[in-house]
């Protein structure tokens, strides 16, 4: 026999009312604000090359054309390029690692396999009997 879920009615509201007067005061703060207008970049501002500039150490003007200008910009693009790569990295590594292939085949938990009563845990790929039917 199994059971419905049920709706909890027993205890306080004051967590649903709090959160949605903190829903009515977001709501109106963020309906009643306004924004400047953007100012983006100016007329022949060279974006790729100043961050181009910026990711090899290079002064900007020395890589400005004629009628560019130079966008300003950080000297740590490099480090952060690296810092992401090594990220990337690390999970398609994370991934690979917790993929386990045997003979080609992707190794399942056999969870809710009919076919055996047999699951593979994170022991080393071992099968491990599960008990069978003594529930």
């Amino acid at each position: 026999m199994t059971n419905r879920p049920e709706l909890n009615t027993e205890g306080n509201y004051v967590a649903g009312l709090a959160a949605v007067a903190l829903f009515v005061v977001l709501g109106a703060v963020f309906v009643g604000v306004s924004f400047p207008t953007p100012a983006g970049f100016g007329e022949g501002a060279a974006i790729t090359k100043s961050l181009g500039a910026a990711m090899f150490d290079i002064a900007p003007g020395a890589l400005m054309g004629e009628g560019e200008s130079a966008v300003p910009s950080e000297g740590f693009l490099v480090a952060f390029e690296v810092i992401d790569v090594v990220l990337v990295a690390a999970l398609v590594g994370s991934i690979m690692l917790a993929r386990r292939e045997e003979a080609g085949d992707i190794v399942g938990l056999g969870v809710g396999d009919d076919d055996d009563d047999t699951a593979v845990a994170a022991d080393g790929g071992e099968e491990v009997e599960t008990g069978g039917d003594d529930a």
